[in-house]
């Protein structure tokens, strides 16, 4: 690389050559406030190249951080893979709550526990509607709208007349009926 500074009393230039850039000089008279954009290239290419800004030292920092701090390892590619695991909390959860169904059903109204066991039972009901109702993987099968039935109907019922009213004989056999169905969907993994 070199570098030619040619002064006269009302001229004053300079002159570059680099490898990389064209091979004819670049002249700007001292007045010019803008530089030539030849100039401009051949000038910068002489010049180090300055340390980074801090906002760029900074948003380099914040993308490790980031890429330190979500480092686990992931579970599922663009959604395959983790469907099997809302299957199997599905699972897991419907079956836990269709027997604490049974065990309030079971309960003779007059025991003194069946009021805490109701309101546990209406607690679990609102997170297994909360957590699957609008889950599309699984609203659509048949244990799901079973399952909900009747959870609908004994909340319904409980809200209607309280934890220790006895059920009517003709919703407590559909009830009956719908516990044998979603028993049976959910063996069979439907």
């Amino acid at each position: 690389m070199m570098a030619l500074r040619v002064t006269s009393s009302s001229l004053q230039a300079s002159v570059s050559k680099s490898s990389s850039s064209s091979s004819r000089p670049c002249i700007a008279p001292v007045s010019v406030k803008a530089p030539i954009a030849g100039c401009r290239a051949s000038i910068k290419e002489d010049v180090a190249e300055a340390p980074s800004s801090r906002r760029e030292v900074l948003g380099a920092a914040a993308l490790v951080a980031s890429a330190l701090v979500s480092a686990s390892p992931a579970q599922a590619f663009l959604g395959i893979g983790e469907e099997d695991k809302v299957q199997e909390n599905y699972l897991k959860s419907t079956n836990e709550v269709l027997q604490r169904v049974r065990t309030v059903l079971d309960m003779d109204r007059k025991d003194p526990a069946k009021e805490e066991t109701v309101k546990e039972l209406r607690k679990d009901i609102n997170n297994w509607v909360a957590a699957y109702r609008r889950e599309g993987k699984v609203a659509g099968r048949p244990s799901f709208g079973v399952t909900y039935s009747i959870l609908n109907a004994l909340a319904g019922h409980f809200n209607s007349f309280g934890p220790t009213a006895p059920i009517p004989k003709k919703r407590l056999e559909r009830i009956e009926k719908e516990m044998k169905d979603a028993n049976l969907y959910l063996s069979r993994g439907r």
